[in-house]
């Protein structure tokens, strides 16, 4: 594609105002952008007005960009922050006490069944108190306990909730996925727990009649695909096409992110797409008529948004209709339109309505993706023409998905830390397949009641997602299907975004200042990566980290590590600690050693009992009363570590040791914990409570 600026202006514009968000979104809480950004305006206007008068000519043209370009970073960071929750007078966070408060609160999601509880977001419309109602607004994240009231919760439902909030708790492990920080981008700040019959039904509903429709309409389909299909198969039907997840197991979402196909059960820009053609094709007939062009456009606008409205209105979906209204609009009423200027153009509204849609992850990966198919793919495209039509759409597919991958794999590294080796080979297979799958399934919602025809549309249906998830549980048995463990810095991604773009620009305009800048920012990215190797090599940590209810902790020795008399399950490891050990340069996850009878580590631990010594540096673990020595002396070390089989008191562990620090991990019970603090402050030891403060990382 040949990208000329003049082309591009929405482009031109998003970026400083995208950078201005960005700031924002990092550095919050400065309101003096608040006065900064209209005092610009008036020098803009005030240059530009001066400028026409008095032409000072085509040289100065970048006195007036800068100031646009600096109006807009000012405007990004101002209309972020006046649309922080928190921000707002009528916000929650304004009006809470300590004691517990009857809400008024309108569920806005889709309630999604737990273990245990029901979780939903609730809009909070007000508080109660006695009888009088103070208007709010904000969200939080409810926690409804399992029974035959709470299972009737539905989208939309008005309801009086009596609870107490409390505030997002911040990760407690170093590199843990950070929930609180995802809920704030949604402007969730707070969550509760809702037990039994601390709840009633108003019997009323907060949402229009349209989204109240479609999500009922969605989940009687949903109910359809469980009866007539059942297990994953019925899960990844529901994710394809209605884009309900619930109902996926976490083998099978493993599965396709392993295999590099998990876009095909997250509903986004290709499956939009998919049925874009289909509806575009099929109402070929229009243009035969007069106006048909305008009124295939506004049908065409019609039955996508309904799509959306189908799919629960998810964000991904939403970013994707706007894209391909665009797309629309801008065919039907422009002799030329530049994709890259309308994607930019949809990605500018999606922020002027949410700013805080810049910091989502599936925001960042869609829009780049079809950047990089609308800049990469011709380029790679026209690398070999094949003459036979089966290897010419294998080669465009080929192209297609190496050109999406190539542009988000620097985001794909940062966030999710892997790289699916076949996923040029997976996708080939596997999207044809999603094309019939989405074709199918609609035909098995429209033929779900006529004979003999939903028959034949069911097997196929079926059919198609038993060969998809086949295909994709195949992939994964391949050798060196996923490479794991490749943790980057943002920097890094910033250096790996420089290199691929400056590839591009060099490959339009063959200058060779671009191919040095591009090979340069690689070249630090290389340098940063053998920094960090030489780092791992070097490092010796002791890690107590925070499980709930469990203990667990971790010497950590270059790139190896032992975890003695850790109690965590392999879910437990992959949610809190994967990604630590993965920073740590300790790819081998799976194989940690967990034998605490063996010298470790190349020799810089051994263990005898409970034990452990490691350079030099010696640690107890006491996991019972058992395990405290039954000597006249003192027993010198330098941690101990308390677990919860452990019931004896504080004064029995000063008296059978000399310690510097002692550190309560988080098996412990809450009154338990609290009784030895105070014994801990009375006999002035010094302590560390992981269940608090998070993890204990200590240089050894």
């Amino acid at each position: 594609m040949d990208i000329k600026r003049g082309q591009i202006p929405l482009a031109r514009l998003f970026l400083p105002f995208a950078c201005g968000i960005a700031f924002a979104l990092h550095y919050s809480g400065y309101r003096s952008f608040l006065y900064i950004t209209p005092s610009l305006f008036l020098l803009t206007l005030a240059y530009y007005l001066y400028n026409n008068k008095h032409d000072t000519g085509y040289k100065n043209r970048w006195i007036f960009g800068t100031l646009i370009a600096a109006f807009l970073f000012c405007s990004g960071y101002s209309f972020t922050f006046l649309n922080t929750p928190t921000e707002r007078i009528s916000d929650i966070s304004n009006h809470l006490e300590s004691d517990p408060h009857t809400f008024l609160v309108s569920i806005v999601s889709s309630p999604k069944e737990k273990e245990k509880s029901i979780k939903a977001v609730g809009e909070v419309k007000g508080i109660i108190n006695h009888g009088q109602l103070l208007k709010t607004t904000g969200k939080i994240m409810l926690s409804f306990q399992k029974d035959t009231i709470g299972d009737t919760i539905r989208y939309g439902d008005l309801l009086v909730v009596h609870t107490q909030l409390a505030l997002v708790k911040s990760p407690m492990n170093p590199d843990e996925f950070d929930y609180k920080h995802y809920l704030e981008l949604n402007g969730i700040y707070y969550e509760a727990f809702v037990p039994k019959h601390s709840f009633s039904n108003t019997g009323k509903s907060d949402v229009s009649w349209l989204l109240r429709f479609t999500d009922r309409c969605r989940h009687k389909l949903i109910n359809l695909l469980n009866t007539q299909i059942k297990g994953d198969e019925a899960a990844v039907g529901s994710a394809i096409l209605l884009g309900y997840r619930n109902d996926l197991s976490p083998s099978v979402v493993e599965e396709f992110t392993d295999s590099g196909t998990v876009h095909v059960i997250c509903v986004a820009g290709l499956h939009v797409g998919i049925l874009f053609w289909m509806l575009n094709l099929l109402l070929f007939f229009f243009d035969r008529f007069k106006h048909g062009k305008i009124i295939r456009t506004i049908l065409l606008l019609v039955l996508l948004w309904l799509y959306a409205l189908f799919t629960g209105m998810a964000t991904p979906v939403i970013r994707a209709t706007v894209m391909f209204s665009f797309l629309l609009v801008g065919r039907q009423f422009s002799r030329y339109t530049n994709s890259i200027n309308t994607l930019a153009a949809s990605a500018l509204l999606m922020l002027l309505i949410n700013p805080f849609s810049l910091a989502d992850t599936g925001f960042q990966l869609s829009y780049l993706s079809v950047f990089g198919i609308l800049t990469i793919y011709p380029i790679l495209n026209g690398l070999f023409e094949p003459r036979l039509f089966v290897i010419r759409k294998i080669w465009e597919l080929a192209c297609l998905s190496g050109s999406a991958q190539l542009s988000i794999v620097p985001l794909s590294l940062l966030y999710f830390h892997q790289f699916p080796n076949y996923f040029i080979l997976t996708n080939i297979l596997v999207v044809p397949l999603l094309s019939i799958v989405i074709y199918s399934g609609i035909l098995f919602f429209i033929t779900s009641h006529i004979p003999f025809a939903s028959t034949f549309v069911t097997w196929v249906f079926h059919k198609s997602l038993l060969l998809m998830n086949l295909l994709v549980g195949q992939a994964n048995h391949l050798p060196l299907y996923v490479t794991r463990g490749i943790f980057i810095y943002p920097l890094e991604a910033i250096l790996l975004f420089a290199f691929i773009l400056g590839l591009f620009i060099f490959h339009h305009n063959r200058k060779y200042s671009t191919l040095i800048i591009s090979l340069s920012a690689f070249t630090l990215f290389l340098g940063a990566r053998i920094y960090q190797n030489i780092s791992h090599s070097k490092q010796q940590l002791f890690v107590v980290y925070h499980v709930y209810k469990h203990s667990s902790a971790a010497f950590i020795s270059g790139r190896q590590s032992a975890m003695p008399f850790s109690n965590i399950d392999s879910s437990d490891f992959k949610y809190h600690l994967q990604y630590h050990f993965w920073e740590k340069g300790i790819r081998d996850t799976i194989s940690i050693k967990r034998d605490t009878s063996l010298i470790l580590l190349s020799g810089h631990l051994a263990t005898r009992n409970n034990f452990i010594q490691f350079n030099g540096k010696r640690f107890a673990f006491i996991r019972n009363n058992d395990d405290v020595p039954d000597s006249l002396q003192k027993f010198p070390v330098h941690c101990i570590v308390v677990s919860a089989a452990y019931k004896m008191g504080m004064e029995a562990l000063q008296n059978a040791f000399t310690f510097d620090t002692l550190i309560f991990d988080s098996s412990i019970a809450p009154s338990r914990l609290k009784k030895w603090k105070r014994e801990c402050d009375e006999l002035h030891i010094k302590y560390y409570d992981v269940s608090k403060q998070g993890a204990y990382i200590e240089n050894v």
